[in-house]
């Protein structure tokens, strides 16, 4: 069985890249990313559950991520998510961990989904 990575850093890159190429960050758009997941079979990825929604996919997973970031105050508006500073330090963060405790798996699957990589090192928060 292969190293899993948590749904948190998938969620994390989104929210990282989303910043990145200043694009609105929906529920929607982070739940497909985990079907694209399965569709690639990757099977380092903790498994969310999904539900077919008109154009897409939703998850109460990545809808209860978002809920947390806006409990904590790290983001406002819960989609598009609008995420505060604390915010994308707590994604880092997020995959800082995944990058130390299953380096491999974080690279795979950050590869497969069009991530980079070098945002699981540390002080690389987009401003």
């Amino acid at each position: 069985m292969a190293a899993e990575i948590s749904p948190e850093a998938i969620m994390a890159f989104a929210i990282l890249k989303a910043k990145r190429t200043n694009r609105p960050l929906l529920i929607e758009d982070v739940s497909k990313l985990f079907f694209e997941a399965r569709q690639k079979g990757l099977e380092e990825v903790e498994k969310v559950a999904l539900r077919r929604v008109p154009g897409g996919f939703y998850s109460e997973d990545v809808e209860a991520f978002f809920g947390r970031l806006l409990a904590a105050e790290y983001a406002t508006i819960r989609s598009p998510l609008d995420v505060r500073e604390g915010g994308l330090q707590l994604c880092q963060d997020i995959l800082a961990k995944e990058m130390k405790d299953n380096p491999r798996a974080l690279a795979k699957v950050a590869q497969a989904l069009g991530f980079d990589v070098s945002w699981a090192s540390p002080a690389l928060v987009p401003g």
